[in-house]
């Protein structure tokens, strides 16, 4: 049976809080949930519901395979990584590399 590392959530929830430059506060207000509860959950003092999990994805852009898993995590990274490069292109480039990679995938096999 899977066992949730409360402690390694927090710190995930707080690497993601700093690095989308949020304080706690923020976080909290944006959640719905108080400031000491965030804190609390950081830590891993004490744990979270599910509903307050999805609220925390939500707002930190995060699935939460990312936050429970650990085998998830370097798949998510990559996802991450490439999601933010074409975040950056124009809309007109972001859709043109859509269409190429339906049509890689498409056409996978014969590659």
């Amino acid at each position: 049976m899977l066992k949730v590392d409360y402690v390694r959530v927090g710190q995930k929830i707080k690497e993601k809080r700093l690095q989308n430059g949020l304080t706690r506060e923020q976080l909290a207000e944006l959640c719905e949930l108080s400031a000491s509860y965030i804190a609390h959950i950081e830590r891993g003092t004490k744990s979270l519901s599910l509903e307050t999990a999805v609220k925390i994805c939500r707002v930190l852009n995060v699935s939460l395979d990312y936050l429970l898993l650990d085998e998830i995590q370097s798949h998510d990274r990559i996802f991450t990584a490439l999601g933010s490069e074409v975040e950056t292109l124009p809309r007109n480039k972001q859709d043109k590399f859509i269409k190429f990679a339906r049509l890689i995938l498409k056409n996978i096999d014969e590659l």
